[in-house]
């Protein structure tokens, strides 16, 4: 701010000389935002010359004013390459930065790829394109650098509603069946009814996608027998549950789909929407079948 002040004083003064009325002599460090650095003329003589009669402190606290209501605003830039969850480059992608009260944009080329400036006001990166799911990226930064956001997915948006499993360039879609159960007085007993899709090789990925209002996200993953028994509740002499129930690695991607990403042994599996408990008695779930290659 002293830097300021002596600039402004300096400059005022310059123009108030009648006998220097647009030449400058001073330049170095502090000749900034009207002042061309060691040329010794100042940029702004017309508009000075209309005012050499206003007093030295008004014209300084002109630019004070001028100089503060405008700061200056760092920018830096963030580069990727948008895909698919098959590997392609997706095209003609609206990438959208929000600000407080603002928004910049740029589309993606025929490659994929993007570059659009951000500053630390910055909040959110947005992708969005028609027939996928959009994404929305949270920001926080306390400094402007240029970035390389590298590879980002943008998943095609599923048909419909449920689970499709992740193919070299398409989704297959896993049935959606019922589980049902079976009471004595010693346990309960619950199978799984319908057919299984047919899923080729151990390690997979799965985008669940989801229309339901509200979201069910919660699902529990279970080893299925041959002939559609999943597991059993056993009352006496204490309750116990027996299910084979597998790991499940769910990562959310937008606000109404993730992704299940699988390693699993051949057989049978279901996903059950929530879990099978003491009070379940039939419900819905997704039922497939891993084969070898």
């Amino acid at each position: 701010m002293p830097g300021k002040w002596f600039f402004m004083l300096r400059y005022a003064a310059c123009y108030s000389d009648r006998k220097m009325p647009y030449p400058c002599s001073y330049g170095g460090k502090y000749a900034e935002a009207g002042i061309r650095e060691n040329t010794g003329f100042c940029a702004l003589p017309e508009m000075i010359k209309r005012y050499k009669s206003v007093p030295v402190f008004i014209l300084a606290i002109v630019f004070l004013l001028v100089s503060e209501a405008f700061p200056a605003v760092d920018t830096g830039t963030i580069r990727g390459r948008i895909i698919d969850g098959f590997g392609k480059p997706v095209p003609r992608v609206s990438v959208n930065i929000l600000s407080h009260g603002s928004r910049l944009k740029t589309t993606s080329d025929l490659q994929g790829t993007f570059s659009i400036e951000y500053t630390t006001e910055s909040t959110k990166l947005i992708f969005d394109k028609e027939g996928y799911i959009p994404l929305n990226i949270p920001l926080l930064f306390k400094e402007t650098v240029d970035l390389s956001a590298g590879d980002i997915i943008l998943w095609e948006r599923p048909p419909k509603g449920g689970l499709f499993v992740v193919e070299d360039n398409t989704y297959t879609e896993i049935n959606t069946v019922q589980y049902y159960s079976e009471s004595d007085k010693k346990e309960k007993r619950f199978y799984v009814k319908g057919s299984p899709t047919i899923i080729k090789g151990q390690e997979f990925r799965i985008v669940d996608f989801q229309e339901d209002n509200p979201l069910v996200t919660g699902k529990t993953l279970y080893r299925v027998d041959p002939d559609g028994f999943v597991g059993r509740i056993v009352f006496s002499p204490s309750q116990h549950y027996i299910f084979e129930k597998k790991p499940d690695n769910y990562t959310k991607i937008a606000d109404n789909a993730g992704l299940r990403r699988l390693d699993l042994p051949p057989g049978r599996y279901f996903y059950c929407i929530g879990e099978m408990t003491i009070r379940s008695k039939t419900g819905f779930g997704f039922f497939f079948e891993i084969v070898n290659n």
